[in-house]
């Protein structure tokens, strides 16, 4: 009798699962099969500098940007993604399909590690909460870095959570900073705190550990130095800081300076930081090279890089209240933006309002508990979490945002969901227990 209702329960999550994965599939490939490749681009256009890429390694076995070829170095972009699309380069529907079965088993992964502390149903809820995320649904179909980055990041967690292959995880940690530049933070900060990491640490483990997080950087790092004689991974952060913090920072002050409304400061328009980065970039002293930006850097971004990062610096320094503004602005926005305009752009869906409202709520609802979880764990038990360090080491960069929205949040969904489970378990089970 006990071996039947085993069965029952096993039945009903495979069958659950199956039939979820099975919709999730049909909107996809309805999705997909009425699109030309153009439609596959992301509205800011980093698709396009991806396929350069890729472009120029499947032709010519070079890392440039195809427009550039013999007259150019690449240091904005890091190779993994325009690999892997290089491979692919006939059928960019490809791409698509694998993003979107790489959501699948980042969705499978998390119901693996849910499943560990919580009951099935609870389970699943989570599952089909992160399956059918309308945001990540929305990135899948696009030709960027968001679903292969989730799917590394859930298949790192779940290889860290197991305290088993760590080598594994740290291969995956060192790794990803060759997706996106911006995950050299995470890798960096994992080598930090690598004692809450690695249990029994000894000089053999940690020579090995480091190895596996700092190489792929200093490798690309001295790619870099091979070209353009600077030791520089990635242009991006520099040009970034200028063109996002330094410009929302000096947008701040403007209106702080104009007895703006509350709103108005922290509603920082595109125009208004395309302007201010405009400025700023005038200002900066370069001699006869030509002043670039980021998502149009010209054959060779590393002659402006270290200049506006030092530039954006003195500006950042000179103006540490307004950072302030903008920092707490972006962690709100990344937190919460409800990502309708990427819903609009994939999926032609209009009269989102009630959308909005919606998942506003139900992030708000996660949030709670997610932050009373982080908050709990770290002030209360006074106790470092290797998640939660996992996380805050994610979110650092993204606080340097001056237009933040839901694509850069679309990292921390899977964070938010397993904290609030874990929460969400334990207040449950402290009310059992009272009763």
């Amino acid at each position: 009798m006990l071996s039947n209702y085993k069965i029952r329960k096993i039945n009903f999550e495979t069958l659950f699962i199956f039939l979820s994965i099975f919709i999730f599939a049909l909107l996809i490939i309805q999705n997909t099969a009425s699109k030309n490749i153009n439609d596959f681009y992301d509205p800011a256009r980093d698709s396009v500098s991806y396929i350069s890429l890729a472009e120029s390694l499947k032709n010519s076995n070079q890392f440039v940007r195809a427009e550039f070829i013999d007259a150019g170095v690449e240091t904005i972009r890091t190779p993994i993604y325009p690999l892997f699309l290089s491979i692919f380069l006939n059928n960019l529907k490809t791409v698509i399909i694998i993003q979107n079965v790489f959501h699948i088993i980042s969705s499978l992964i998390l119901l693996s590690i849910i499943k560990k502390f919580a009951d099935i149903k609870f389970a699943l809820i989570i599952f089909i909460l992160f399956l059918f995320n309308p945001v990540l649904i929305s990135l899948n179909q696009l030709l960027i870095t968001e679903s292969f980055s989730i799917f590394l990041i859930s298949l790192s967690i779940y290889f860290l959570l197991q305290n088993k292959n760590k080598y594994i995880f740290f291969c995956i940690v060192g790794v990803l900073p060759l997706l996106r530049p911006a995950f050299v933070v995470l890798s960096l900060g994992i080598l930090l705190f690598i004692n809450l990491y690695v249990e029994k640490l000894n000089i053999k483990k940690f020579l090995i550990f480091c190895f596996l997080l700092l190489i792929p950087t200093v490798g690309w790092t001295v790619r870099n130095y091979n070209f353009t004689n600077l030791y520089l991974f990635s242009s991006l952060s520099g040009m970034n800081l200028l063109e996002e913090t330094a410009s929302g920072v000096m947008a701040i002050d403007e209106d702080l300076s104009g007895n703006k409304s509350l709103f108005e400061i922290i509603n920082i328009e595109y125009e208004e930081r395309r302007y201010w980065s405009q400025v700023l970039r005038n200002k900066v002293e370069l001699g006869n090279v030509s002043r670039v930006i980021a998502n149009a850097p010209g054959p060779n971004p590393h002659l402006v890089a270290s200049e506006y990062q030092s530039y954006a610096l003195r500006v950042l320094k000179n103006n540490i209240p307004e950072l302030f503004i903008l920092t707490s602005r972006s962690f709100i926005y990344i937190l919460l933006e409800p990502g309708d305009h990427l819903l609009n752009y994939v999926f032609n869906l209009d009269n989102l309002t009630g959308y909005k409202l919606i998942y506003t709520a139900t992030n708000l609802f996660l949030l709670f508990f997610t932050f009373k979880y982080i908050l709990k764990e770290t002030f209360i038990k006074k106790k470092l979490d290797k998640i939660i360090i996992y996380y805050l080491l994610l979110i650092f960069p993204l606080l340097l945002l001056s237009t933040p929205h839901a694509r850069f949040g679309s990292i921390l969904i899977f964070f938010h969901l397993y904290f609030f489970s874990r929460e969400f378990h334990n207040f449950k089970n402290r009310r059992k227990n009272k009763n």
